[in-house]
């Protein structure tokens, strides 16, 4: 005497269907939504990868922004102590050009002599 296909079973039932059914349903939805998961933090990765690339360029790119300034800064430093000519030129002249002229010759000043004998 077997269970008639009428007969309910004594058990456990979710949506209509018996547990164990449930079991291999579940187990296949873990697996498919596993791959989702997968497949979305592959596209983080690849896009944290792509972006942290454009990032460290621009850190480097204002890294060295600042290590530039920072050089004028220690250079114009020297030169108000022991390159005054220039120092006073830079310093008390209005137009752009001639400051970058200035500039560059005390920069160049500055690494040729106080960075050279370093």
């Amino acid at each position: 005497m077997g269970p008639d296909e009428n007969e309910i079973r004594p058990g456990f039932y979710l949506e209509g269907k018996e547990i164990d059914d449930i079991r291999n349903y579940v187990a296949e939805v873990i697996v498919r939504d596993a791959e989702a998961i997968k497949t979305v933090w592959q596209e983080i990765y690849e896009n944290i990868c792509a972006a942290s690339g454009v990032f460290a360029k621009w850190i480097m790119a204002v890294a060295a922004q600042i290590e530039a300034k920072h050089e004028l800064e220690t250079a114009l430093r020297w030169a108000s102590c022991y390159y005054r000519p220039a120092f006073n030129r830079y310093r008390h002249t209005k137009k752009k050009r001639t400051r970058k002229k200035y500039e560059k010759k005390i920069l160049a000043w500055y690494r040729e002599e106080v960075l050279g004998k370093w």
